[in-house]
C-alpha cells in the first residue's frame, strides 16, 4: 500500500522549497534593480548642478518605490517613470552640451579674430616705433657714462614691453567686443521673434503662420497647409496638470517635426489645431496627412515631479492646397472651415 501521507508531505516540502527559492530570487532581482537605479543617480554626469540634483532626487524617490513594490503594476509604474526620467535628463543634457558647443565655437571665433587682428596690425606704426627704438640703441652705444647707457637700454626694453602689452590688450578687447556684439545680435533676434512664438509649445504662433502663408500666396509655387487637430485636448484639463498637457503637446510636435523636412514651418493655428506649411503638390501632402494622423495619435509619456504619466492624444489631420486663382481671404476661409471640421470630427 502506497504511503500517500509521505508523498503528500514530500510534495508540500518541494512546493515550499520552490516558493522559498522564488522568494529569494524575487528579493535578489528587487535588490539588483534597486542598486541599478541608485547607481544611475550616483554616477550621473554633472553638466548642470541644478539639473543633476533634481535628477538624483527623482531617481532616489524611484528607488524607494522599488523597495515598496509588491504587485506588477508597481513595477510597471516604476519602469515607466525611470525611463521617462532618463529621457528627460538626456534631453536636458543634450541641450546643455549644445550650449557648451556654441560657447566653445564662439570662443574659437574670438581667438581667431584676435589672431587675425594681431597679424594685420598697423605695419607703418610698428615700423616707426622700431626706427625710434633703433635710434635709442645708437645713442645708447655712443654715450660714455655707463649709467646713462644702462638707463637707455632699460627704457627701450620697457617701451618694447609696453607696446606688446598694449597691442595684446587692444586686440583682445576688440575680439571680446566682437563676440559680445554677436551674442547681442542673437539676443536681439530672440527678443524680436518672442511675440511670434507660442509660449506653451515653443512653435510659431498664428501671426507667424499667417505671415508666411501670405508671402507664399504672392508667388506661384505650390504649397499646402497641413492641419493636425488634437481632438481630446479640451478634456485633458480635467485629468492632467497644465505642465503635463504642455509636455505632451511638445512631444507630439517633436514627433510631427521629425516626419517633415527640416525647413518646414510648424506652428499653432488655434487652441486645438497645429499647422505645417508644406511646399509640395497636394497629392504628396495628402499622403503626409494620412501618415500624421496615424503616427501622432497615441499615448505620450510625460514626467512631472519624478513620476511618469501617459497622456492619450487623439489626432486627426486635413490638407488645404492653394488655388492659383484664389486670394488670401478665400484661402484663410478654407483653413478656418477645415479647422472647425477637424475640431468637430
Amino acid at each position: 500500500m502506497r504511503d500517500f501521507g509521505g508523498e503528500f508531505l514530500i510534495s508540500i516540502r518541494k512546493t515550499t522549497n520552490e516558493l522559498d527559492r522564488m522568494d529569494e530570487l524575487l528579493h535578489a532581482i528587487s535588490d539588483t534593480y534597486g542598486h541599478a537605479v541608485r547607481s544611475t543617480a550616483q554616477y550621473a554626469i554633472e553638466l548642470d548642478p541644478a539639473d543633476t540634483s533634481a535628477f538624483r532626487a527623482h531617481i532616489l524617490g524611484l528607488q524607494r518605490q522599488v523597495e515598496a513594490a509588491t504587485v506588477p503594476e508597481d513595477w510597471k509604474s516604476v519602469q515607466a517613470s525611470f525611463r521617462g526620467e532618463l529621457r528627460d535628463f538626456r534631453d536636458r543634457s543634450a541641450g546643455r552640451l549644445a550650449h557648451l558647443r556654441a560657447e566653445v565655437k564662439a570662443a574659437g571665433e574670438a581667438v581667431q579674430v584676435f589672431a587675425e587682428s594681431v597679424s594685420a596690425s598697423d605695419t607703418d606704426h610698428e615700423v616707426q616705433i622700431k626706427e625710434s627704438l633703433g635710434q635709442l640703441e645708437v645713442i645708447s652705444r655712443s654715450v660714455n657714462p655707463q649709467e646713462m647707457q644702462r638707463g637707455i637700454h632699460q627704457a627701450t626694453g620697457s617701451i618694447n614691453g609696453s607696446i606688446a602689452v598694449m597691442r595684446r590688450s587692444h586686440q583682445v578687447a576688440i575680439a571680446q567686443l566682437r563676440d559680445e556684439i554677436r551674442l547681442l545680435h542673437q539676443q536681439i533676434d530672440v527678443e524680436r521673434n518672442a511675440h511670434l512664438i507660442d509660449r506653451a509649445t515653443g512653435v510659431w504662433n498664428r501671426q507667424k503662420l499667417d505671415s508666411h502663408v501670405s508671402g507664399l500666396l504672392q508667388t506661384t509655387q505650390p504649397f499646402c497647409v497641413l492641419l493636425v487637430c488634437v481632438r481630446n485636448l479640451p478634456l485633458l484639463g480635467n485629468r492632467y496638470s497644465r505642465t503635463i498637457i504642455e509636455g505632451s503637446l511638445k512631444a507630439l510636435l517633436q514627433r510631427f517635426a521629425a516626419m517633415l523636412e527640416e525647413r518646414t514651418v510648424i506652428g499653432r493655428w488655434d487652441e486645438q489645431n497645429f499647422a505645417a506649411i508644406l511646399e509640395m503638390e497636394p497629392a504628396a501632402a495628402i499622403g503626409v496627412s494620412r501618415n500624421a494622423a496615424h503616427k501622432l495619435s497615441g499615448e505620450y509619456s510625460v514626467q512631472e515631479n519624478g513620476l511618469s504619466q501617459n497622456v492619450p492624444l487623439q489626432a486627426v489631420a486635413g490638407v488645404i492646397d492653394r488655388s492659383v486663382r484664389g486670394d488670401e481671404t478665400s484661402f484663410q476661409q478654407k483653413l478656418l472651415q477645415m479647422s472647425q471640421a477637424l475640431t468637430a470630427a
